[in-house]
């Protein structure tokens, strides 16, 4: 009874370590906001911020970033931005950033990305360029301001009462690795803020190398590689053996018989070439005199 009691403990300490070993999971992705059938038309020109709202949907609940907003369309179509504030003070507001100009025909929804890094309590509005953008809704407030304010100003707005429901929201993202890039969507390595604007591996291509059949054992290898910004190294093996640093060209000694020479790519973000380059070639037996 004893050994199983101490059995027990052992297994419940076990447990206990791997649960507090094992990374919780990241929170899910946030809607701010609502998108619905707007039905009164704003005046060109004009910014306007969901100022308050029920359970403070227009508000981000978290930091995270912004990847994308979405609007829908009213009669006979809506054209505007999304813009990001920060609040300062009552009616005084950050400009932290904004969508581009997007249009949505009479009932449809347009969906445009974006990368906006967001702190919890940011607020989301639109910049009007023109059409039907909100309803009337109770428990709404919102502020106004005339222009479209750039990014980094503080803008003093003015705060109106009138229960105006702005038709915007927004896809808020965790940021793990606060590097700026939404994990679910524009994170490759949400662990690893070197990786995030770098998600596509390089390839690697063989340029050169010997005759399929030789009886030479030295052979000498070329090579280049493609990446979306730039490969920084290279990693060779040949018949097999662990990828080693190499650079073109590279020379090997090969065996009597079949060889393997391989070759891979690696960028500065650390993605690796999946499918390494490979040459196969035979070095035959010198002719006996």
């Amino acid at each position: 009874m004893h050994r199983q009691a101490t059995q027990l403990a052992v297994i419940a300490g076990v447990v206990a370590t791997l649960a507090a070993w094992v990374p919780s999971q990241a929170a899910a992705a946030t809607q701010i906001g609502e998108t619905f059938d707007p039905t009164g038309t704003c005046e060109g020109g004009y910014t306007y911020i969901q100022n308050s709202s029920p359970g403070n949907l227009y508000e981000a609940p978290s930091d995270g970033v912004i990847t994308s907003w979405s609007m829908r369309g009213g009669v006979p179509q809506t054209t505007s931005r999304l813009k990001v504030v920060r609040r300062i003070a009552q009616g005084v507001f950050q400009i932290v950033g904004e969508g581009d100009v997007v249009s949505a025909a009479a009932g449809a929804v347009v969906t445009s990305p974006t990368r906006i890094p967001a702190r919890a309590g940011d607020i989301i509005g639109i910049y009007s360029v023109s059409g039907r953008c909100f309803r009337m809704a109770g428990g709404y407030s919102y502020a106004s301001l005339a222009g479209d304010p750039p990014v980094g100003t503080t803008q003093t707005f003015s705060v109106v009462a009138s229960p105006l429901q702005f038709d915007v929201a927004a896809n808020l993202e965790p940021d793990t690795d606060q590097d700026g890039f939404g994990d679910e969507t524009q994170d490759c390595a949400p662990n690893d803020p070197n990786r995030a604007e770098d998600c596509v591996s390089p390839t690697a291509a063989i340029t050169g190398g010997p005759k399929l059949k030789t009886r030479k054992k030295q052979a000498t290898f070329t090579f280049t590689g493609t990446d979306a910004r730039a490969v920084a190294s290279f990693e060779c093996s040949l018949n097999g053996a662990p990828f080693a640093s190499c650079t073109s060209p590279h020379g090997v000694k090969g065996k009597k018989g079949k060889n393997f020479f391989a070759v891979r790519a690696k960028d500065a973000a650390g993605n690796v070439d999946a499918t390494p380059a490979s040459f196969g070639w035979k070095v035959k037996r010198k002719k006996r005199k």
